[in-house]
């Protein structure tokens, strides 16, 4: 144990002197030297486990916010790395040379394949399963495969309470598991549109009937064969007061309790990740007024609607997130329209999915631009939306539309790995792993 954690926090050190990250190499070293050392690391950790295709970096930024402002004492695997490599990291860089956590309590961001594994070392006190969507069909397979690895984490942890999205006919099924659970979900009908990825009852195979939708598969959905339909959250957003590109209000009900949310993140998907997030704190004990605040106050996760000055960015990775964007950006003015499109194994080889999502750019775009490994195949796509992009040769032209007022960069991961230290550095801004 002892000698694994060494080589690890040496390895962190090491690479910390050359201006690196350091998340996931010394979790890789320390599980090559002692299997099992994130059992140890964890135990007496209270764990808030968050997993689910689309919103987890941002629901746990959420999360931490609240925990922030109500003194706790936490960390999380922030960088996003959130493979068993990168969560025995982030324990390692917060627990002594013992395996002693310094900590209570421990945030974590879990890819939906990762959790089978992680789940057999930690039984998190929390899970919240923000969503299941068609995300990378060469790495996760259909949405019945990313359900089935979510199940197996779940059950493997036991003693967790399971925070369930309603809405999303697809998570919401684990319900019948034995772990006592909670549910969220937004009630009002957002009509935010979306290709549904869940067609079929999960019990039956029984076609869904909706009395409204959100967006995509989500929102009051029931099966008239076997009777599986959407519940009543414990947790809602029951109206929305008034909403912009910067923020959204809504009257929810938290548990019982009705309260007023500011959420200082546009985009209706921003509006499930808050609910979520507030039911995670409710859980915890926080107070209403302490939720409130530290919602009224995040500034977003990295990458994720992030601002640099002239420039905004916003990462997509699957259709149902890329679509949600695109609503999103549809009433501002911009002047440059940046896609960044890479085929990398963290962006998923097959990039078939970007014809999968709604392309809708309003006539309040100037510029429409593609950029990355498949630029060629991103400019394809949107010519066959009717838009007639340019492909930016190198990075002294996409360097230079960054100085320009009103851009918005839509890129995948790997891309947007690539070129946030670029705009971080010039809007001193600090890095991803900070």
């Amino acid at each position: 144990m002892i000698i694994a954690m060494i080589a690890a926090k040496a390895a962190e050190k090491l690479l910390r002197l050359f201006g690196r990250g350091a998340t996931t190499l010394p979790g890789r070293i320390a599980l090559a030297l002692k299997r099992n050392i994130l059992e140890r690391l964890a135990r007496g950790v209270k764990v808030i486990m968050i997993t689910g295709t689309n919103g987890k970096t941002t629901s746990a930024r959420m999360i931490e916010e609240g925990l922030k402002e109500s003194g706790k004492s936490y960390f999380m695997n922030r960088s996003g790395a959130n493979l068993i490599t990168g969560i025995t990291t982030a324990f390692i860089l917060n627990s002594t040379l013992f395996g002693r956590c310094r900590k209570e309590y421990a945030i974590i961001e879990c890819d939906e394949n990762a959790l089978k594994k992680v789940s057999v070392y930690i039984d998190a006190q929390i899970l919240l399963v923000t969503n299941v969507f068609r995300d990378q069909l060469d790495r996760y397979g259909e949405v019945t495969s990313t359900l089935s690895a979510i199940e197996t984490g779940a059950k493997n942890m036991k003693n967790c309470v399971l925070v369930l999205n309603a809405d999303d006919p697809l998570t919401y099924s684990l319900y019948v598991l034995e772990n006592r659970h909670y549910s969220y979900g937004v009630s009002i009908p957002l009509q935010m549109g979306g290709r549904s990825d869940s067609d079929y009852c999960v019990f039956c195979r029984s076609r869904y009937k909706y009395r409204y939708k959100t967006y995509s598969h989500l929102g009051d959905f029931y099966c008239e064969e076997c009777g599986y339909h959407r519940e009543r959250p414990d947790f809602s957003a029951d109206a929305l007061i008034d909403a912009d590109a910067e923020h959204s209000t809504v009257f929810v009900n938290l548990n019982g309790k009705s309260e007023v949310l500011r959420i200082n993140l546009g985009g209706a998907y921003n509006i499930y990740n808050a609910i979520g997030a507030a039911a995670v704190l409710t859980l915890l004990g926080i107070d209403a007024k302490t939720v409130e605040s530290s919602l009224a106050g995040f500034a977003g996760a990295f990458g994720r609607m992030e601002d640099f000055g002239k420039v905004k960015m916003l990462l997509v990775k699957n259709p149902a997130g890329f679509t949600q964007t695109m609503n999103y950006i549809y009433p501002l003015n911009i002047k440059n329209l940046i896609f960044v499109l890479n085929d990398k194994a963290a962006d998923g080889r097959d990039v078939s999915w970007i014809w999968d999502a709604d392309l809708r750019i309003s006539e309040n775009v100037e510029n429409i631009y593609t950029f990355g490994i498949r630029s060629g195949d991103m400019a394809l796509r949107l010519k066959y939306e009717g838009y007639d992009p340019k492909i930016i040769a190198d990075y002294e032209e996409f360097y230079a539309l960054c100085d320009e007022e009103n851009t918005v960069i839509i890129p995948t991961y790997t891309a947007m790995m690539a070129l946030r230290p670029y705009l971080a550095q010039k809007y001193n801004k600090e890095e991803f792993w900070k």
